[in-house]
């Protein structure tokens, strides 16, 4: 005994056995005790009172072997094996009150944990007499657990003040059967004239609850409904209260049954309790009273709730020249925390899905799409997943259920929503096939008041289909958030392959101007054929651009395609105008030209051009130089452009 308050670490030491100190009052030890009848002195070390003690507690019950040993491991304990004569006698003593109340008339009294099931099936039984036998391990007998004096169970489900008064041990015994015995006022009983057991305040000597069991050789343990009957949590008297028995730590969580089981394999999609009771009340959010789902949480210092933007353009169906418009699949993910829920059963390693059930409960970002086509959308499909599972803590020590607690705020939730549609892209052909399109994807927030924006920081944007399709390659994907965070665009830029234009298109026309060349090379004398030729490949090439003009987009704008095919066209129709006029413009060379001069004088050669010379000049000179100072020209633009 002390007369004053003691420090915490020397109540630590001596609660630990590390340390003896006698009492400024009082000591055993130390005092002059006088001894009254037989009474036993012995000097002891202090660690004495912390060495390793078991207690057995019978169950004066019959039951087979495997449900006895069920019921001791829900107590933390085993079937008895004395490992001495010494312990073996004190087993007899302790199961000698029940020795007329099991299996009267039979000498197998009381199941012992060895067996021998391999071979034999049999399992050991100790006899009246405190022998041992083998017998089958189906026989109904009594039983007895063996368990250490340190072991507690917590009954949860009232409103303890402390965490100290849930916990209950095994002494004793009522109406032959163990008495659970609180560590403060309260004891859990088996009264047999009710045939219940009762859990009593011993304050007052009252029952608060009663719990009356169809198999009555079970204990209270696991989860149960009692029956209040004042007292307690609950005033009325006819409510019930469901409360729990069990040695589950609060890092455990607790089946139905009363087994225990780690947090990790908590609604994991494997039945780990017997009873399945693990994947029931597998809900993720917890949402309180004052939750309201149509108003969004706030951002962190009161501010307004930064979303984090994250786009997946997931495919590129199809391209519409003549429309000027996509048609898109992709997928858009929003970020955010929302400081208001609870979230429960989180996957440490990977995300965790919350079901549609539970999300129409919470508040949600919308979404708005403004550069839709014809309202031609379609919403494939949505998902909302917790990212993490930081900063878990335990519930209430009252709380029956155990999960684990995982705050909203240190927890972001993504919603992924996945649409098809077709979107407009105004397309800038001016340098058709060697074009490169900007298009986008123009999303919206329908929040005016600046609650809530988009993050001007570690949103991003990727396309993970393939990179070349059948008339573009995709390239350059990149998020952008617009100035005020209400509006983000998915940008991506579509470069033409011109691959199979240049062969279906510029091709063919060069073909025809080589041909239109060559009946420079005709004969003068066959008009006929160089001006059917001429035509012939002028109005194959006109075909060819008529053709072409139809599957282009109906636009004012001049293209550098239509400005090449212009050129052809007139080099083309110029070379018709050559093979007409030709005749008239040249005087032809078999003319005869009578020259007047002395005899003496020098021949003069003649002024006048021959057509084959003119003609020669253009076919060599003039048309190619044509031609290579309009593809000069042509490809300078579309390099500058």
């Amino acid at each position: 005994l002390w007369d004053s308050l003691l420090p915490e670490s020397l109540v630590a030491d001596l609660a630990g056995c590390r340390r003896s100190s006698e009492g400024n009052v009082f000591h055993l030890g130390s005092a002059d005790v006088e001894r009254f009848g037989d009474v036993q002195e012995l000097v002891v070390d202090v660690e004495y009172f912390c060495r390793p003690s078991e207690h057995v507690v019978v169950v004066a019950k019959y039951q087979s072997f495997f449900p006895l040993r069920t019921t001791c491991r829900l107590l933390n304990a085993s079937l008895p094996v004395p490992r001495s004569q010494e312990e073996n006698e004190r087993l007899m003593d302790e199961f000698e009150p029940f020795l007329a109340s099991c299996s009267p008339g039979s000498i197998y009294k009381l199941w012992l944990g060895i067996r021998d099931e391999i071979e034999e099936g049999t399992c050991a039984h100790m006899l009246d007499l405190g022998t041992w036998a083998d017998v089958p391990c189906s026989v109904k007998t009594c039983g007895a657990c063996s368990l250490a004096r340190s072991d507690f169970l917590f009954l949860r489900g009232l409103c303890f003040d402390k965490e100290h008064e849930s916990y209950f041990r095994l002494d004793g015994y009522a109406d032959g059967r163990p008495l659970f015995r609180g560590y403060y006022h309260h004891a859990i009983a088996w009264q047999q004239a009710e045939r219940r057991w009762l859990l009593r305040d011993l304050r007052n000597n009252k029952s608060v609850a009663g719990l009356g069991m169809r198999d009555e050789a079970r204990f209270p343990l696991g989860h149960h409904v009692w029956l209040s009957m004042g007292g307690g949590c609950v005033e009325e008297q006819t409510a019930e209260i469901p409360l729990s028995l069990s040695i589950c730590a609060n890092q455990q969580f607790m089946c139905r049954s009363g087994h225990c089981i780690d947090h990790a394999y908590r609604c994991n999609l494997r039945y780990e309790c017997q009873d399945g009771s693990d994947e029931d009340e597998c809900d993720i959010v917890a949402v309180n009273s004052a939750y309201r789902r149509h108003l969004p949480p706030r951002g962190a210092g009161d501010t307004a709730l930064e979303l984090t933007p994250s786009l997946v353009l997931t495919r590129v169906a199809s391209v519409d020249d003549m429309e000027m418009a996509l048609d898109l699949e992709f997928l858009v993910a929003q970020t955010w925390r929302d400081d208001r829920l609870l979230f429960r059963h989180l996957h440490v390693a990977n995300k965790t899905l919350i079901p549609e059930r539970e999300v129409s409960r919470i508040w949600t970002p919308r979404i708005l799409i403004l550069n839709v086509e014809g309202g031609q959308m379609k919403h494939l499909d949505s998902s909302v997943v917790i990212l993490s599972a930081e900063n878990a803590s335990l519930p209430d020590f009252n709380s029956i259920r155990r999960d684990l607690l995982y705050p909203g705020a240190a927890n972001p939730i993504t919603l992924s929503r996945q649409y098809a549609g077709r979107f407009t892209c105004s397309f800038d052909l001016y340098v058709y096939p060697f074009d490169v399109q900007l298009c986008s994807v123009d999303l919206g927030l329908p929040w005016a008041d600046g609650s809530v924006q988009f993050a001007a920081v570690g949103g991003g944007a990727r396309y993970i289909g393939p990179e070349d399709l059948a008339l573009y390659s995709v390239r350059h994907v990149a998020l952008e958030v617009k100035p005020g965070g209400t509006h983000i665009q998915l940008k991506f830029e579509l470069h033409r392959r011109p691959g199979m234009v240049l062969l279906s298109t510029f091709l063919p026309s060069l073909l025809l101007m080589a041909v239109s060349w060559a009946t420079l090379f005709v004969k003068l004398e066959l008009l006929q054929v160089r001006a059917i030729m001429s035509l012939t490949t002028l109005l194959v090439l006109y075909t060819l651009f008529a053709n072409f003009s139809r599957t282009m987009p109906n636009t004012a704008a001049i293209k550098l395609i239509d400005v090449w095919f212009f050129c052809v066209i007139f080099l083309l129709f110029l070379n018709i105008m050559v093979h007409i006029f030709i005749d008239d413009l040249v005087p032809p060379s078999t003319q005869k030209v009578i020259t007047v001069a002395p005899a003496d004088a020098k021949p003069q050669p003649t002024k006048l051009w021959k057509r084959e010379k003119v003609l020669g000049i253009y076919r060599v000179f003039v048309y190619p130089a044509v031609f290579v100072l309009v593809n000069l020209v042509l490809g300078l633009m579309v390099l500058l452009y």
